[in-house]
C-alpha cells in the first residue's frame, strides 16, 4: 500500500487565469554557456510562470535577482511570488528570428537547420530542440502543417484533471513526453525522493509539490503532474498516492496507471487530506463537511470494491474509521 501523505505544506495553489498560447523559453539549466546580447529578463516584462501544478501564468517580472536566479513575479490575482528563472517563460525578441534561442548561435548544417516554431516565435536548432526535429519541413505537432515545440505542445494541451489524450496535440505531446528536458540523474533528492535542490520535475521540468495532485513514477521515481499526465481517468485528491503510475520514458510509449485498492480508513485519510488542503483548516464536522464531499466524489475517489456500498451504509462505516484511528487524525492535522 503506498504511504500516507503528510501535513499540508504552506504553499498556496495559483488561480489566477492560465495563458495557453502564448511564448515559450526553454529551461535556464539546458542553455549554453554563450550569454545572448541582451538581458534576458527585465522589470516590467510580461512573461509565462510555470507554477508547481504544472501549468503556466501570466504576470510580470517586479524584480530581477541575478544572484539568485529567481524574479519576482505578480500574477494577474496582484499576489506576487519568486519564481526560478527555468520556470520563466519569456516572448520571443523580435530580429532574433535566425538565432537559436538554446545555444544562441546561427550557424546551421544540412542536419541542423534553424526551425521556427509558428506558435511562440523562438526559433531552434533541430538538434538543441527536445526532442531532435526530425524534419523542419514536416508538421512537427501534426497541426496545420506547421511546427510547434515542446514548450507550446505542453502549453495547447495540459489542462487540470490532466492533459488532452485525444487529437493532434495530445499526439505530439506524448512524441515529446518520450524525452526529458533535463537529466534526471543529476537531480539531487532529499533522503525520502520528495523533492529535488533542483526544483525540477515531470516531463516539463517544472517545479512541484509531491503531495499537491502528482503521481510518482513506479520505475524512476520521478514526480509528474496531474496536468501532464494522459493516462488518468478522474481528476486527482490531494495527496492521493493510491496509484501505480510509470512515466512515458521508462515504458517507451503511453504512460500506464493502476489503481490501488482502498480500506475505510484510506478513505477517510484521503477525504481529511484533501477538505484540509482546500479548506486551509483543521478539524470538520462530520455531518457537514465530511460526509457531504464523499457523497459528491464519489465517483471520483475510485474505490473499486467500496464503490458500491450503498449510501446508507457509508455513514457508518467512515464514522467507524474516522473513530477507531484518532491517532492517524491527530498526526495527519
Amino acid at each position: 500500500m503506498a504511504s500516507e501523505p503528510p501535513a499540508q505544506t504552506s504553499r498556496v495553489t495559483r488561480t489566477s487565469s492560465r495563458l495557453t498560447s502564448g511564448p515559450w523559453k526553454r529551461p535556464a539549466a539546458l542553455v549554453a554557456s554563450v550569454a545572448p546580447s541582451r538581458p534576458r529578463f527585465w522589470e516590467g516584462q510580461d512573461v509565462l510562470a510555470r507554477w508547481t501544478d504544472g501549468l503556466l501564468y501570466l504576470g510580470t517580472i517586479k524584480k530581477v535577482d541575478a544572484s539568485r536566479q529567481v524574479c519576482l513575479v505578480q500574477f494577474e490575482d496582484n499576489s506576487q511570488f519568486l519564481v526560478l528563472w527555468k520556470d520563466i517563460n519569456p516572448a520571443a525578441v523580435p530580429g532574433e528570428e535566425q538565432i537559436c534561442c538554446v545555444c544562441y548561435s546561427e550557424s546551421v548544417s544540412p542536419e541542423n537547420q534553424l526551425v521556427r516554431c509558428e506558435k511562440c516565435g523562438h526559433t531552434y536548432h533541430q538538434e538543441c530542440h527536445l526532442p531532435r526535429v526530425l524534419d523542419a519541413s514536416s508538421d512537427g505537432a501534426g497541426v496545420l502543417g506547421a511546427w510547434m515545440c515542446r514548450q507550446c505542445v505542453f502549453a495547447v494541451a495540459t489542462k487540470r484533471g490532466g492533459a488532452l489524450k485525444k487529437g493532434p496535440y495530445a499526439k505530439a505531446m506524448l512524441s515529446m513526453k518520450l524525452v526529458l528536458p533535463y537529466q534526471l540523474k543529476a537531480l539531487e533528492w532529499d533522503p525520502a525522493h520528495l523533492t529535488n535542490r533542483q526544483q525540477c520535475y515531470c516531463y516539463c521540468g517544472g517545479p512541484g509539490e509531491w503531495n499537491l495532485k502528482m503521481l510518482q513514477c513506479c520505475s524512476c521515481a520521478q514526480w509528474f503532474h496531474e496536468a501532464c499526465t494522459q493516462c488518468l481517468s478522474k481528476p486527482l485528491l490531494y495527496g492521493d498516492r493510491f496509484y501505480v503510475f510509470e512515466c512515458c520514458v521508462c515504458t517507451g510509449g503511453p504512460e500506464s496507471v493502476r489503481r490501488l485498492p482502498l480500506r475505510w480508513v484510506d478513505v477517510a485519510h484521503l477525504i481529511l487530506y484533501h477538505l484540509s488542503i482546500c479548506c486551509k483548516k483543521k478539524y470538520f464536522d462530520f455531518e457537514r463537511e465530511i460526509l457531504p464531499f464523499a457523497s459528491e466524489n464519489w465517483d471520483n475517489l475510485l474505490l473499486g470494491e467500496l464503490s458500491d456500498t450503498p449510501k446508507r451504509d457509508r455513514y457508518s462505516q467512515l464514522l467507524s474509521a474516522l473513530s477507531s484511528h484518532k491517532d492517524r487524525w491527530e498526526e495527519l492535522l
